[in-house]
């Protein structure tokens, strides 16, 4: 079992706020499961302030994207001698990922693939990587259907509780 990471979430409404990585919400924490020398899957562990949910085991392309920028950030003797920590940041209306090197002085992130915004693997600084999600974002928010909370609705009037609509003529 790999050194575990925290798992961290944000939105697009984030992004276009430009909170950056302060408004990301820790979610719970992420394990990569190996098995000679090899990543074979990933377990996660959910939490809530009010409670800690059992693991969920999974196979995908997120998990050897992150050991390999795992890998990749190990090997920069500038990253090991700053003290970095390893975090994983989602934001899933947007299909991204990235691995979050975070230390007190600065923060770091690695895009996983696949990656709307390309830099697959390569370490790339936050302003850089929020600038190119900012447009991912809007896209997102002009296609998105409305939910009942987003405001005023038109009225709908009241369903015919007398009609059947499985046959015809009701």
């Amino acid at each position: 079992m790999s050194t575990p990471h925290q798992v961290f979430v944000l939105g697009p409404d984030d992004i276009e706020a430009d909170g950056g990585l302060e408004r990301a919400q820790p979610v719970g924490w992420r394990f990569l499961l190996e098995s000679g020398g090899n990543v074979i899957a990933g377990a996660e562990v959910s939490e809530t302030p009010e409670r800690t949910f059992p693991p969920s085991f999974y196979r995908s392309s997120s998990v050897g994207a992150t050991a390999t920028a795992i890998k990749a950030a190990r090997a920069l003797p500038q990253l090991e001698a700053a003290g970095f920590d390893l975090r994983l940041l989602r934001i899933p209306e947007l299909y991204q990922m990235a691995l979050w090197l975070h230390s007190p002085h600065t923060d770091l992130l690695i895009p996983l693939a696949p990656s709307p915004i390309g830099n697959e693997g390569k370490i790339t600084p936050p302003s850089v990587f929020f600038r190119e999600l900012i447009a991912a974002a809007r896209e997102y928010r002009a296609r998105r259907v409305p939910s009942p909370g987003d405001g005023p609705r038109t009225p709908q009037p009241p369903a015919d509780r007398n009609r059947n609509p499985g046959l015809p003529g009701h």
